[in-house]
């Protein structure tokens, strides 16, 4: 899918987004079965990026709508080898994205964003794989987002503190080609379809 060039980057990705959420609805219809379709295409990669995944943290995210829910059996594989679980959530009192213990069967609240999210009792974690939601991507690592903001926020901060490997999550129709890019985005290392595992390449 290539997109018209557009000189303001934020009126682009706007225009972009209501092409994108609707193709994006049409993809679910197709692959019902993606939940569990992506821990086959998952398994090899990620085993090699995390040999030893036991004490490691992997932040997935509530799916809505017709984005991939990886809390389903993504998050079912990831505790078989070892992982501990988070998962976002928007703080009411400043907006910010904490990545927040999250197990199996938790009842979840809804947080500052209105976003099914875990309690704000829950331990706040840093985790080493943090899965994001995704309207559209590119091969080198762009990713469009809901518009929020709350991701690009919530890796800078983490990303300067200490190393996080970053997979997007969505359908391989997803794929954009000429993504509007703005000084703030946060790039992927990887994306998990599920038909394919996307290594990022480098500028």
């Amino acid at each position: 899918m290539a997109f018209m060039t557009i000189k303001d980057p934020a009126v682009a990705k706007a225009a972009l987004r209501l092409l994108v959420r609707n193709r994006r609805k049409s993809l679910a219809l197709e692959h019902p079965e993606a939940d569990w379709m992506i821990v086959e295409v998952a398994r090899a990669p990620l085993s090699a990026r995390f040999p030893d995944p036991n004490g490691k943290v992997a932040a997935l995210y509530a799916g809505v709508g017709a984005e991939i829910d990886p809390r389903r059996h993504l998050a079912e594989w990831l505790v078989e080898q070892g992982w501990t679980l988070a998962l976002p959530r928007v703080e009411t009192e400043n907006g910010q994205m904490v990545f927040r213990q999250w197990e199996l069967g938790d009842v979840l609240t809804r947080d500052g964003a209105g976003m099914s999210a875990p309690g704000p009792s829950r331990p706040a974690v840093e985790p080493d794989l943090v899965v994001t939601p995704l309207l559209a991507f590119d091969r080198k690592g762009r990713r469009l987002g809901q518009g929020g903001g709350h991701y690009d926020r919530a890796l800078e901060a983490l990303r300067a503190r200490r190393e996080v490997f970053v997979l997007g999550l969505g359908y391989v129709g997803q794929e954009t080609h000429g993504l509007p890019v703005e000084p703030h985005d946060q790039r992927l290392d990887a994306i998990l379809t599920e038909s394919e595992y996307i290594a990022v390449q480098e500028d």
